[in-house]
């Protein structure tokens, strides 16, 4: 029998139990005792709401979302214990009648996913005096999954491996001879057919770079055909119930060209040693130095040109970010990373792997299964 979640078990709980763990950050962020949340993702995190709404306003005892006419249907149902506010006036009038009737003397508010005019109505609205601006709140608090979310990103990336697992076994003839946007469009179609809501990168869609397109690092697809003795990148993840999978492999048409037998066991031994370093309390810069300075080592650092990784979640890229520059951060349990190296020659050739990392007690388990072995990704 499979294990039953809470959301199986009671989902107005756990959206309520999310809430409650947003004011005690915001506890301890400032003297607070409300906030307006106006981030899309944090709206559906903490209510469950898909869609629909730009405001909601959260308290002890208290989460009401605002919605319009369109949503009238579906917010009440999807939003399970918060109370909804269908208007077609601006929301702000509506949040100052229930700032005042709650007798709520701070508000703080999302300073860094608010426009400046949104800002100058809500100060008029509410008075500039009852608003305390709050950064990264929300990022932080969704940044450790729950056992639910953990769950849903499982499904996400078993429905991203098969979809590629099916193409793969077909061989290389399923590849030479096509597009780089047909195969993208495939593996998006396969994703669906597996229960994907949609493929998982909102911006430039599926990765599938071939032969020296392989050296950009986010590549979006072409007419370009797949030729015979060439690699393909694909970095590719499906979107289930808001839920992101992202993984890269390259996959080699019958042959890997000659320069491949030298970088790729150099990514794969990157990729290694940042999964290794993982484990929660040690810093993001350390892990992206266990894995850069093994490029570095192989005579190859400058041609390692992003991050090393990422969170996932409701939105494809989250917090913690993996790079040895910025804030120093430390890795906290149930957060899920990306570990993803690469090397690119432009012009030529480029080399990347990742996959999905969880952090759990003393250490990490990756949650995706298909192997990096060069030799498993030629295809013939």
């Amino acid at each position: 029998m499979a294990k039953q979640t809470s959301s199986d078990r009671d989902p107005g709980k756990r959206f309520a139990d999310r809430r409650r763990a947003a004011l005690r950050a915001l506890k301890q962020q400032t003297n607070a005792e409300a906030m307006l949340v106006t981030h899309g993702c944090d709206i559906r995190y903490l209510t469950g709401l898909t869609e629909g709404s730009r405001t909601l306003l959260i308290a002890k005892g208290l989460s009401v979302v605002m919605t319009n006419r369109m949503f009238a249907g579906v917010a009440p149902a999807e939003a399970i214990g918060s109370d909804v506010i269908i208007t077609t006036q601006p929301d702000d009038k509506h949040l100052a009648e229930l700032v005042r009737k709650h007798k709520i003397k701070k508000l703080a508010f999302q300073e860094d996913l608010i426009t400046l005019a949104r800002y100058r109505a809500l100060a008029e609205a509410v008075g500039e005096r009852k608003l305390a601006p709050t950064r990264g709140l929300m990022v932080a608090v969704r940044s450790v999954k729950d056992e639910d979310e953990i769950a849903t990103t499982r499904k996400a990336i078993r429905i991203a491996e098969i979809a590629l697992k099916q193409m793969m076994a077909q061989g290389a003839k399923h590849f030479v001879g096509r597009t780089e946007k047909s195969i993208a469009t495939e593996l998006e179609y396969r994703m669906r057919e597996c229960g994907a809501d949609r493929q998982g990168f909102p911006f430039n869609g599926i990765i599938c770079a071939a032969g020296p397109n392989s050296a950009s690092c986010h590549h979006f697809p072409t007419s370009r055909k797949i030729r015979t003795n060439e690699p393909l990148l694909i970095d590719w993840g499906a979107e289930v119930d808001g839920y992101r999978s992202d993984m890269t492999r390259v996959l080699f048409m019958n042959k890997p060209p000659e320069i491949y037998h030298e970088i790729y066991p150099l990514v794969e031994r990157a990729y290694k040693a940042g999964i290794a370093a993982l484990k929660p309390g040690v810093t993001n810069h350390t892990i992206d130095r266990a894995s850069r300075g093994v490029i570095e080592a192989g005579g190859h650092g400058e041609l390692f040109r992003h991050g090393l990784g990422h969170g996932i979640g409701l939105e494809i890229h989250e917090d913690p970010r993996l790079a040895g520059s910025g804030p120093a951060v430390r890795l906290k349990k149930g957060q899920i990373v990306t570990i993803e190296p690469g090397v690119y020659f432009d012009g030529h050739a480029g080399c990347r792997l990742e996959d999905d990392i969880l952090i759990v007690p003393g250490g990490h388990k990756n949650l995706c299964t298909m192997p990096t072995r060069m030799e498993r990704m030629v295809l013939r």
